[in-house]
């Protein structure tokens, strides 16, 4: 992968700070349509893109939390563009930097289109999928975009250390990442087919490791991917600590994965416990979400370490 151009300190800095604020909108907004979800919200504006035919709708509990998700969606979308801007401006030399900002913008408006669909639709279960889809990928890309803004020319023994990540840990990195997505996908397909809360108890279902009945075997299903999963990332995460030798920020990257991932099945547990609470259920889409793009973060630092970066304070250094 090419290496990032400098560009001026100045430019960078300012990339950089959109970049990260528009991953944290957009991970606030993916945090917020969770929670118009589980709480029926996402039909109280039935039309798109106004809502009941107004540009600031009626006051009413569901509708502004419908309202306020796609007001969100407006703010990313405005922060995307930002980037992007900035990206061509002081990093045009950088693909990494133009190819993940570029993405972002395309996914967001996709998202946002597909956001209308679902409104249109009226709420059909796989076009919500594909929703949340685009969305995931859009923090993905964010984050991606973010990490790319920081390279320096303090590059040194950082770049050898992509040639110490065996081929079977590379595999097992990006298998990692790709089945945090694909679980948090599932279960959104799960809730679509009103199949989250038929499985009361946890670890088992019913007391029971392989229930029969088709709500009861996709619900645990999701719960065994989960654990298919956990065995993925937590191996990552033990090859990054270890390779956090060589750069230390590995380190604390894979204590923010593996903590967000623990997290998130905590709040599993607590919403199969507590017959799938809204609260409960909005909470585990954010850590699922925190846990994806953590993922996606730290695979990326480790097997191109030559390309992206986390920052870092500069030591200075005796004259």
């Amino acid at each position: 992968m090419s290496r990032v151009a400098a560009g001026s300190p100045s430019g960078r800095a300012r990339y950089a700070r959109v970049t990260l604020v528009a991953l944290i909108a957009a991970i606030a907004q993916v945090a917020l349509g969770g929670i118009v979800r589980v709480t029926g919200s996402g039909d109280a504006c039935p039309d798109w893109p106004l809502c009941h035919g107004q540009i600031i709708p009626p006051l009413d509990y569901h509708i502004w939390l419908e309202f306020t998700h796609r007001l969100a969606a407006t703010v990313v979308g405005v922060l995307v563009v930002v980037s992007l801007l900035l990206a061509w401006r002081h990093l045009r030399a950088s693909k990494p930097a133009v190819a993940a900002t570029g993405a972002s913008l395309i996914l967001v408006v996709a998202a946002a289109v597909l956001g209308g669909l679902t409104v249109l639709s009226e709420l059909s279960w796989w076009v919500r999928l594909i929703h949340l889809a685009l969305a995931e990928l859009t923090v993905a890309s964010l984050a991606i975009a973010w990490l790319v803004g920081h390279l320096d020319d303090r590059s040194g023994d950082r770049e050898n250390l992509e040639m110490r990540v065996v081929r079977r840990d590379r595999m097992i990195a990006w298998a990692g990442a790709a089945g945090l997505l694909f679980v948090i996908l599932y279960g959104s397909y799960m809730v679509g087919l009103n199949y989250g809360a038929s499985c009361p108890g946890w670890p088992l279902c019913n007391g029971l490791s392989i229930p029969e009945g088709m709500a009861f075997a996709v619900n645990m299903g999701h719960r065994y991917m989960v654990a298919v999963v956990a065995v993925l990332v937590f191996r990552t995460c033990f090859v990054a600590w270890i390779l956090g030798s060589a750069l230390p920020q590995l380190r604390w990257l894979a204590a923010l994965a593996s903590g967000f991932f623990l997290v998130e099945i905590g709040v599993g547990a607590l919403t199969a416990w507590l017959a799938s609470s809204p609260l409960t259920a909005s909470l585990h889409l954010t850590f699922a979400t925190l846990s994806w793009v953590s993922m996606v973060v730290m695979v990326a630092v480790l097997l191109d370490p030559a390309t992206f970066r986390v920052p870092t304070r500069r030591r200075e250094t005796a004259g």
